[in-house]
């Protein structure tokens, strides 16, 4: 009979006491632990990008190593805290729709118009299965390109945007 893994086993947690996160002189992402191994041009990325945005973040090094995973952002100095957020918020960009003023369909792609937190966009969803309801009315749609948009609460848009959602789910 094989022996269950243990997850801990298999990661290799950082102390968040015993490094700091920063920016070097041409933008790039640098971690330095206590001991004084450093990484240039680090890459974040989410464990869990939709539920548990700021936990269990992986950090790669330049040729896509892992370094370790980052249970908690919240345990970071503030400086290392920011500078991550930072990262991850241009890494994992998705306006917020507030509005839907159209959608319409032509050769298999529906387009929207919609209204964003960062002005009106119009794109292309190719199939139903690039909407997503999750809990609390949240929904996710990725568009042709492969961007992504987020509804934080169907529920509390606009009559209009509210139906012309419903054609879609």
């Amino acid at each position: 009979m094989h022996e269950a893994i243990k997850v801990t086993d298999e990661l290799e947690f950082l102390d968040a006491d015993s490094m700091s996160i920063s920016r070097n002189a041409f933008a790039e992402l640098v971690v330095e632990f206590s001991d004084g191994t450093t990484y240039t041009r680090i890459e974040p990325v989410r464990s869990f990008p939709i539920s548990d945005t700021m936990r269990y973040i992986t950090l790669f090094d330049s040729d896509g190593n892992e370094i370790g995973v980052v249970e908690d952002v919240n345990k970071l100095s503030s400086n290392s805290r920011d500078v991550l957020i930072e990262e991850l918020k241009k890494k994992y960009f998705m306006p917020k729709i507030t509005k839907i003023n159209s959608l319409y369909g032509q050769f298999g792609v529906t387009t929207w118009q919609v209204e964003t937190s960062q002005g009106d966009v119009e794109f292309g969803v190719r199939t139903r299965y690039d909407i997503v309801t999750l809990a609390n009315g949240r929904v996710l749609i990725k568009d042709a390109d492969g961007n992504r948009y987020e509804i934080e609460n169907y529920k509390k848009l606009d009559t209009k945007s509210y139906n012309l959602l419903q054609t879609q789910l």
